[in-house]
């Protein structure tokens, strides 16, 4: 990390809401602590040497000590051949101290009592789109991208959009990206970093294990995980299955618009386990649905469109999957035999 950059970048808001807070847990950590020890140091010795003066240790001692213990402690120069130091150099001195001590202490109390006022600050400084469940809708972007969200879905991104297109996404959603290549664009899920310039790529975080399906559907993207240099890319029509628990990447084939038929309103199950179907089912008509009973290992396919009634996809499924149903307003009871 080029250190002095990076907390520049800090100080004058041109961080990332990703990169900000690795540039605080950095601040924590022994690293940091030793590159902020040398440059109090590297300030130190500058101040000495362009001086050329040397200063009164014995003065010091006895001030240190009067300080700690209340009484003056004697005490032996070994060399009597000291000129003091001149106060203008003990102010620059102490100057240098204090606003790097300062800088220091400030970044890490902030992190360890965390991050009341780092969240307040994010939320003076980033926007967020949130859906519920049963809520799709589709968000503009500064830059002309198009975002849109599924249920249960969120999305932050800076005020500043044009200049910093970097969006944390919870949940599901499909990207239309402008091309930019001056800036960009990230989304980070879980801990998965997706890069693009100008393209259409599907994100989901909808998945067992906390994993992150990355589908790409036109143009190309770069795939990371948070804190790894490593990357994978994507061509249209393939997809990849990340976390940040295991360090194997890899992509496959699919078929990437039956990824994304959720933006148009259709749901489609191709053999989809049942705990998956109930899942989906729940968000996409926000409801809470209740299994009964114990049903085998069973799957199920069908397409439906933004019109059927969940009514209606519950008839459909319970005679293939051999169940009967109850609703009662927004809860949905399935009882198996």
């Amino acid at each position: 990390m080029d250190f002095k950059n990076r907390r520049k970048e800090f100080y004058e808001g041109k961080l990332s809401q990703i990169e900000a807070k690795e540039f605080l847990e950095f601040l924590d950590s022994k690293e940091a602590e030793e590159l902020l020890s040398a440059e109090i140091i590297q300030h130190w010795s500058a101040i000495i040497k362009e001086g050329d003066i040397s200063f009164d240790n014995n003065e010091l001692w006895k001030k240190i000590k009067l300080k700690k213990d209340g009484n003056p402690v004697p005490f032996l120069q070994q060399d009597p051949k000291v000129r003091k130091i001149s106060r203008l150099t003990w102010l620059r001195a102490a100057v240098v101290f204090f606003v790097l001590g300062l800088t220091s202490i400030f970044f890490i109390l902030n992190q360890n009592e965390n991050d009341q006022s780092y969240t307040l600050a994010v939320e003076d400084t980033f926007v967020t789109n949130s859906n519920q469940k049963g809520e799709k809708t589709k968000v503009m972007l500064e830059d002309g991208s198009v975002v849109y969200l599924n249920s249960q879905s969120s999305i932050t991104y800076p005020k500043n959009f044009k200049s910093n297109r970097s969006i944390q996404l919870e949940g599901e959603a499909f990207f239309e990206v402008v091309k930019d290549p001056d800036h960009p664009f990230e989304v980070e899920a879980n801990g998965i970093i997706t890069t693009a310039l100008g393209t259409s790529f599907n994100v989901s975080t909808f998945n067992e294990k906390q994993m992150v399906a990355v589908t790409l559907l036109t143009g190309k993207v770069k795939l990371n995980q948070l804190g790894n240099d490593a990357f994978i890319e994507l061509n249209p029509g393939e997809e990849s299955m990340l976390s940040v628990d295991f360090l194997e990447m890899e992509k496959y084939k699919v078929l990437s618009e039956d990824k994304v038929l959720w933006i148009h309103g259709i749901l489609k199950f191709d053999e989809a386990p049942l705990d998956e179907m109930v899942k989906i089912l729940e968000r996409w008509y926000g409801v809470t649905i209740i299994v009964n009973g114990q049903p085998q290992a069973l799957r199920g396919s069908g397409v439906f469109d933004n019109q059927e009634s969940l009514q209606n996809v519950l008839t459909v499924m319970s005679k293939t999957l051999e169940f009967e149903f109850v609703i009662n307003d927004q809860v949905i009871t399935l009882n198996f035999n």
